[in-house]
């Protein structure tokens, strides 16, 4: 199972689940500390931003002493890294601050890893589960290149766009939940 969650909710997520992994994609300089029980645990620091620029919207209380810092080839390359042993009938919990952008785009990859012929429907069963995922469009990209898949995902998530939207700076999206087997009955 793939679980879904946001920074604010994690302590619980894993209290209830006890996932074997753990994967954090959260603010630069912020590397929560690993819930008991986790075995695995990627810390991974990044923005949610698509490029560098004054006019983002940052949600980190670090911004003075950190600079705005891309997702980058290198971060796809610790998630794949790390998600290589991952079994899809173990549990791996993917946070981010809101658990719609950064989270959504790695539960994405590891979605389309394993369903890499049929890209759309995989696309439309993550929608029709989260309504609300936004998955960071430059995270998006790395994750075409190193799954090989062009644009297929991005062009996909144009076809199925989210309808719900949080305010991250006071609000974050419901825990979700994705079991690779339910895309086929999708």
């Amino acid at each position: 199972m793939i679980i879904v969650c946001s920074l604010n909710d994690l302590p619980n997520v894993c209290e209830s689940i006890q996932p074997k992994y753990l994967v954090s994609v959260i603010d630069p300089g912020y590397a929560p500390e690993t819930p008991k029980g986790v075995k695995n645990h990627l810390k991974l620091g990044f923005d949610d931003i698509i490029e560098i620029s004054s006019n983002n919207k940052i949600f980190r209380l670090n911004t003075d002493e950190i600079p705005q810092i891309l997702p980058a080839e290198e971060h796809v390359n610790s998630i794949a890294n790390f998600t290589s042993t991952y079994a899809y009938d173990e549990d791996i919990v993917i946070h981010c601050w809101c658990g719609v952008s950064r989270s959504m785009a790695t539960a994405t990859y590891l979605l389309c890893r394993e369903n890499k012929t049929n890209i759309e429907n995989t696309i439309k069963y993550i929608r029709n589960l989260a309504p609300h995922a936004n998955p960071n469009k430059l995270l998006i990209n790395h994750f075409e290149k190193k799954l090989d898949v062009s644009n297929q995902i991005s062009k996909s998530f144009l076809k199925f766009p989210y309808t719900k939207t949080y305010d991250c700076s006071s609000n974050f999206a419901p825990v979700t939940l994705f079991d690779i087997k339910d895309i086929e009955k999708n």
